[in-house]
């Protein structure tokens, strides 16, 4: 058994580490964020914002940076999060972190090209016109010829994936928020 009292605000991630399942145990439902928002506001002490900065950027915690910049950092797979805290809105950006197909830009939906020969290509559409060219979820560039294409799909769900929470403490949610929060 590991003695956490020690570290008494590292209880929940020595739990999560030890127990993934944890995480998913007794949370609201990723549609009632009054509850969540309480929740993140019951935390003991003060948001860190710079442990937020920690996970954004950490290549396999809350796995952000790997589709978002941020303050020049990251990938470029999906909208830039450097200004977000100029919207001024804490649920809109919950909301997003907890339903991540519930708004979705029209420039970073998801399209599916098929090509002739049956190969299926999923990215975000950066040119369309003698070639299809998309990003992928990884950041890479694919370019197609048009007449290579045989079909080209919108899709209705975001590469964030859902149930990122379900990664993270309510602790680590709260410092990242706390981070995309803090003003340019």
């Amino acid at each position: 058994r590991l003695n956490t009292n020690r570290f008494p605000n590292s209880r929940a991630s020595f739990n999560a580490l030890l127990n993934p399942a944890s995480l998913a145990e007794g949370r609201p439902s990723p549609e009632d964020i009054n509850a969540w928002s309480q929740r993140l506001t019951n935390v003991p002490g003060r948001p860190d914002p710079e442990n937020g900065r920690r996970i954004f950027h950490h290549s396999s915690v809350a796995l952000c940076a790997r589709c978002h910049r941020h303050s020049g950092r990251g990938n470029i797979v999906g909208p830039d999060l450097s200004a977000v805290s100029a919207r001024n809105d804490r649920r809109w950006l919950l909301e997003s972190i907890l339903q991540p197909n519930r708004e979705i830009a029209p420039e970073y939906l998801p399209r599916a090209v098929t090509l002739n020969d049956g190969t299926v290509a999923t990215g975000i559409r950066l040119r369309s016109w003698t070639r299809e060219q998309l990003r992928d979820a990884n950041g890479h560039t694919l370019t197609f010829d048009t007449k290579d294409v045989a079909s080209i799909q919108e899709l209705t769900t975001s590469f964030m994936p859902a149930g990122l929470v379900h990664s993270l403490t309510d602790r680590e949610l709260r410092d990242l928020i706390a981070f995309l929060e803090l003003p340019q």
